[in-house]
């Protein structure tokens, strides 16, 4: 690194610019749309530096040297897959599909089922930039997470740049349930943190997979491993979705958000099937809860087909996917959620307890209390989805 010198750039504005994840993999991510485009060369690679990678790069310097020989070397790598020499050979010779597939093919088949989740997913949300939109259905979620843990996300979610992240500067003691947390909150009102932190901890994480199962099922059954196996989006996309449904608790949600015991199987079918995603009423809380389910079940299946080419088990279940695709991935979160499971059901419970005391005044300890449910529940941070929230304010254009 003698000859390299790094740009610090404060801010900059731009929307790739994004830290977190698996930074190495930025550049892979940047060659394979250059390649797919058809681009002769790839420039570098842009990252903003967050938390563990800050730890990591003001660390002691040999630490530091070899994170930055890393983040260097995967943007040559990639720029030389991604360059020919001047006979059009690659210098560095990018991974292929297997031989027999169509990897171009089975790569905009995916990028089409992309196109209809997002349009899905504005069917069932409405249009998030119209005020005056009532979508029964954007209306009903917003029913159902009002009951959902905002009092524990809003404590545990404070920001000393609480506009810029959705939380809040300061807590003042002694204040109401109703005037930390709103008489009825929003759940699309909110930033995308806020949004995704009250969807996590509900037990539901529902926004990680909500319209999954239209864009898979626009794909013939027998063809979803196809796509698995030609794009690394498609990859990382169902590797991600497995693990959101691993993460998915209901029993937690309907404690949480419903205040009672999960119902059995029937009860779940019975109270699903007169939810109502389009028409003039009204769905219950327990209609919405119990639709979500049995949904991400419907999504969970898929996922399993488009990872492993194998129909579903009799046993199968929502660990399935992950459980099956990757066993270590599973076994690891599976001995986190055991040793969070406490903190999870208590937060429920004090949850249910103070969404129906909104006059209920929060002392301090009260407030200590919450945020240690909250951190103790230690919910992993939900993995990027395939759709973003913030994209989908404005009606998708399907091609």
């Amino acid at each position: 690194l003698k000859n390299l010198t790094i740009n610090g750039f404060s801010g900059g504005g731009a929307a790739l610019q994004r830290g977190g994840g698996r930074v190495t993999e930025v550049a892979h991510n940047n060659g394979r749309a250059a390649r797919f485009y058809h681009a002769k060369t790839l420039g570098p690679s842009l990252l903003t530096i967050q938390g563990h990678q800050m730890q990591i790069l003001f660390s002691p310097s040999s630490i530091a040297l070899h994170t930055l020989q890393s983040l260097v070397a995967q943007n040559v790598h990639a720029r030389a897959q991604t360059e020919l020499k001047s006979n059009g050979e690659h210098y560095v010779l990018p991974r292929r599909a297997p031989e027999g597939y169509d990897e171009r093919k089975n790569i905009e088949k995916f990028h089409n089922a992309c196109q209809i989740m997002r349009q899905a997913y504005f069917n069932y949300m409405g249009d998030l930039d119209d005020p005056n939109d009532k979508n029964l259905t954007n209306e009903s979620f917003n029913k159902l997470f009002s009951n959902g843990p905002w009092t524990s996300v809003i404590l545990g979610n404070l920001s000393s740049r609480p506009s810029k992240r959705g939380g809040h500067g300061t807590v003042n003691q002694n204040i109401t349930v109703r005037n930390l947390r709103g008489e009825n909150p929003k759940l699309l009102d909110n930033r995308a943190i806020t949004v995704e932190r009250l969807s996590a901890h509900s037990g539901t994480h529902f926004l990680n997979y909500l319209s999954l199962y239209e864009g898979l099922k626009s794909i013939n059954y027998d063809e979803l491993n196809d796509i698995y196996i030609c794009s690394k989006s498609c990859r990382d996309f169902m590797r991600n979705t497995a693990l959101s449904l691993h993460m998915t608790d209901f029993d937690i949600a309907w404690l949480t958000m419903i205040g009672e015991k999960r119902p059995d199987k029937n009860q779940l079918i019975s109270l699903a099937k007169n939810f109502n995603p389009n028409g003039n009423l009204m769905n219950t809380n327990q209609q919405t809860l119990a639709w979500l389910e049995l949904y991400a079940y419907d999504v969970a299946k898929l996922v399993y087909k488009c990872i492993l080419n194998k129909d579903p088990p009799e046993n199968f279940d929502l660990h399935s996917p992950l459980r099956s695709g990757f066993s270590n991935l599973a076994q690891q979160l599976t001995i986190r959620e055991e040793s969070n499971e406490f903190g999870r059901y208590a937060q429920a419970d004090m949850t249910h307890f103070i969404n129906n005391n909104l006059d209920f005044v929060l002392h301090a300890y009260h407030c200590l209390t919450l945020q240690s449910c909250y951190a103790a529940a230690d919910v992993v941070n939900a993995p990027e989805g395939g759709l973003n929230i913030e994209l989908t304010r404005k009606q998708p254009t399907l091609t």
